[in-house]
């Protein structure tokens, strides 16, 4: 059994975290931890799925107690600047850890500043292995730290990273995604209430959102490239719409696209992609922790338009954790997922 503790337990992808960990037969509940709110519930507390489970009560975060026995792994679903005051005595304690927060995503330091606030140390930053699951090839298995991709680079680097070789560099990708209010956490804002979304739809943080360095760096686009994403608000609590729209360097076919997807996604359990021209709905995946990709083209192949849709709080968050800390000690993918 590996023992786990969750930092951040009481936020919305934290207990799904708890959730899922709960029913791992590979997990042994170690500490659950409040970051900010809800210390003195119970597992119960945190999420339905967990009504009648027995397991440790949430605390607040005791540092000192948590370092004095250390568990195997600790996932941090925490806000950034706590995650990159955290990481570095968990790991010299012998701890593993997974980052649900950006602290450790970007490589460099200056951009970790800039994105994130407080910048973690430097050679973190480089040992982190960025867990998007489907694209890791063995480096998780020695990983002591594991940065969780964001929720919507999640969406857009599934959908685009197959077809990056067949990209024309000199066009604009535009990345149109939409997610349900809960990709925001647990906030006092007026704004992302109940009353100011019913009925509505806007978009936010244009040229300024904390995913897009964290896409062009996983997609490897260079500095200068031309890159539009643009998020928006739906009124709805979870799911991420992203449609992604892209021309080629040469036209290609249907049967070219496709075959890029499968070798990419060969064998992957929680990565389902659509018969050509056929596009995914939110609703096929809310509450699992599956993505579904489909394609459409257009122009005679020249251009395509790809949607990729997901559970922001599941496969853009708790559930790939869960994926990342299978591979990281050898359990199967699916294990506690399926």
């Amino acid at each position: 059994m590996i023992r786990a503790a969750v930092a951040g337990a009481t936020g919305y992808a934290g207990a799904e975290l708890v959730a899922l960990l709960a029913r791992h037969p590979g997990v042994e509940m170690s500490a659950l931890y409040a970051s900010e709110r809800g210390a003195g519930g119970t597992m119960q507390d945190l999420h339905p799925r967990l009504a009648g489970m027995q397991g440790p009560p949430v605390e607040p975060l005791d540092r000192a107690r948590l370092l004095a026995d250390p568990p195997d792994v600790v996932f941090l679903a925490t806000p950034h600047e706590l995650a990159a005051g955290m990481a570095p005595s968990l790991l010299e304690a012998g701890s593993r850890v997974i980052d649900l927060s950006g602290a450790h995503r970007l490589r460099d330091a200056e951009s970790a500043r800039r994105w994130y606030g407080s910048p973690p140390e430097p050679a973190l930053l480089a040992e982190a292995v960025y867990g998007l699951t489907e694209w890791c090839n063995g480096e998780l298995a020695e990983a002591r730290l594991v940065a969780n991709p964001g929720c919507y680079a999640t969406s857009i680097i599934l959908a685009l990273k197959p077809l990056m070789d067949r990209i024309d560099p000199a066009q604009p990708i535009v990345c149109d995604s939409k997610s349900g209010t809960s990709g925001a956490g647990r906030r006092n804002d007026a704004a992302f209430g109940f009353s100011e979304l019913d009925g509505n739809v806007r978009a936010y943080g244009v040229g300024g959102h904390r995913h897009d360095p964290e896409i062009r760096q996983a997609l490897g686009l260079p500095e200068g490239a031309r890159f539009c994403f643009v998020p928006h608000l739906l009124p709805m609590v979870r799911g991420i719409l992203s449609t992604l729209h892209l021309s080629f360097r040469e036209p290609v076919g249907d049967g070219a696209l496709s075959s890029a997807y499968a070798t990419a996604y060969a064998g992957a359990r929680f990565v389902k992609v659509l018969p050509a021209g056929q596009l995914p709905e939110l609703r096929r995946v809310v509450g699992t922790p599956r993505a579904e990709i489909g394609f459409a083209r257009l122009d005679e192949g020249r251009r395509a338009v790809v949607v990729c849709v997901l559970d922001n709080l599941l496969k853009g968050a708790a559930s790939q954790a869960v994926q990342n800390f299978n591979r990281m000690f050898g359990f199967p993918d699916e294990e506690g997922l399926s």
